[in-house]
């Protein structure tokens, strides 16, 4: 029996010798990078958004970002178009376009906002609005 766990001990301790000590966190093997880095590059994400509203009262489309409230005028033929999907959509790009290439604007203040429609100065809230045509 004593030369059983003799016999035990001894080749535990000839196996705990002949391994290496784990050192520190291990990554696995796809993850190493060795050399030159061919792999996929980690573009940043990119958010973006336009809130779109439709003024009834004033023929106003109003294009709200995170940083201003742009309103644009309709035209008598957009204001019929404005009511189907091609017709906003149309609009929407070309205001996207006149935002984009950053295009004259005039400043309006809240007040001349609110004289316009109350629904403008309450969908813009407190951002600055711009008008674009």
């Amino acid at each position: 029996m004593f030369s059983a766990v003799f016999l035990i001990s001894t080749v535990s301790v000839a196996v705990g010798m002949t391994t290496t000590a784990h050192h520190g966190h291990h990554h696995p093997h796809n993850t190493h990078v060795h050399g030159h880095h061919t792999g996929p590059t980690h573009e940043p994400n990119v958010n973006e958004s336009f809130l779109f509203h439709y003024d009834a009262h004033s023929h106003t489309l109003v294009v709200k970002t995170q940083r201003h409230c742009y309103l644009y005028m309709l035209t008598a033929d957009q204001q019929t178009s404005v009511h189907t999907s091609t017709g906003l959509h149309a609009i929407e790009k070309s205001i996207i376009d006149l935002i984009d290439t950053n295009s004259p604007t005039v400043a309006v203040t809240a007040q001349d906002l609110t004289t316009m429609s109350a629904g403008l100065s309450h969908f813009c809230r407190k951002l600055p609005a711009l008008k674009l045509n």
